[in-house]
C-alpha cells in the first residue's frame, strides 16, 4: 500500500489548457491523459492526497433555478471521474473546490478537509504553499502555483502541481527519496 500526492488537476476546465500551456488539445482529452496518469501508477489499496483544485465547478454564487442542470451535470462529471481513478482519494481542499464537504464524500472522497492537515507527524498538507522557517520540523507539500517559475521546492517544501509532475501523481517515496538529497 502506498501513498500519492497530487493538486491541480482542474478537471473540466478547458481554461487552464491555455492558462499554464497544458499539452491537451481539450478538456475530454485531458481529463482522459490525467485518469491515465493515474492509473497507471495508482493502485486500488493506495491512497491519494488531492491538494486542492481537483475538479473545476462554476461558481456556485452564480446558480439559481435556470442552471440546476449545471449543478447535476458538474456534480456527475465529478462523480464519473473520481470513479474512474483507482486508490482512497483524499481532499485538501483548494480555491476552486467549492462544493460542500459533505457534497465532495458523496462523489466519492473518503476524506475531505477545507484546511491543511499534518500527515506523518511531518508532512503539511495545503493548497496553498505555506512559509516554513529552515528550522521547522516540518516539510510542506502544496499546489496552487501550478508552473509558476517563481516557486521552486526547498528543504522545508515542494510543489506538487500536476505540471510539474507530468500529469501523474507522485509517491511519498519518491518525495522522501528527493528530500533527502536536498537536506545530504
Amino acid at each position: 500500500m502506498s501513498t500519492f500526492f497530487i493538486a491541480d488537476t482542474h478537471f473540466n476546465h478547458s481554461d487552464i489548457i491555455k492558462y499554464c500551456n497544458r499539452p491537451f488539445t481539450s478538456s475530454q482529452d485531458q481529463t482522459n491523459k490525467l485518469i491515465e496518469n493515474w492509473n497507471s501508477v495508482v493502485r486500488d489499496e493506495d491512497t491519494v492526497f488531492v491538494l486542492g483544485d481537483f475538479f473545476f465547478f462554476y461558481n456556485p454564487k452564480e446558480w439559481n433555478e435556470n442552471n440546476t442542470s449545471r449543478f447535476v451535470n458538474e456534480t456527475n462529471e465529478c462523480t464519473n471521474v473520481l470513479f474512474q481513478l483507482k486508490g482512497h482519494k483524499h481532499l485538501i481542499k483548494g480555491n476552486h473546490d467549492v462544493r460542500s464537504d459533505k457534497q465532495y464524500s458523496k462523489m466519492g472522497f473518503e476524506f475531505v478537509s477545507p484546511y491543511p492537515i499534518i500527515y506523518d507527524n511531518f508532512f503539511i498538507l495545503s493548497h496553498e504553499l505555506l512559509l516554513l522557517s529552515q528550522t521547522t520540523p516540518y516539510f510542506n507539500l502544496y499546489g496552487h502555483v501550478h508552473n509558476d517559475n517563481r516557486f521552486t521546492n526547498t528543504s522545508t517544501s515542494k510543489c506538487v502541481s500536476v505540471e510539474r509532475l507530468n500529469y501523474t501523481p507522485i509517491s511519498l517515496e519518491n518525495i522522501k527519496r528527493e528530500i533527502e538529497t536536498w537536506i545530504f
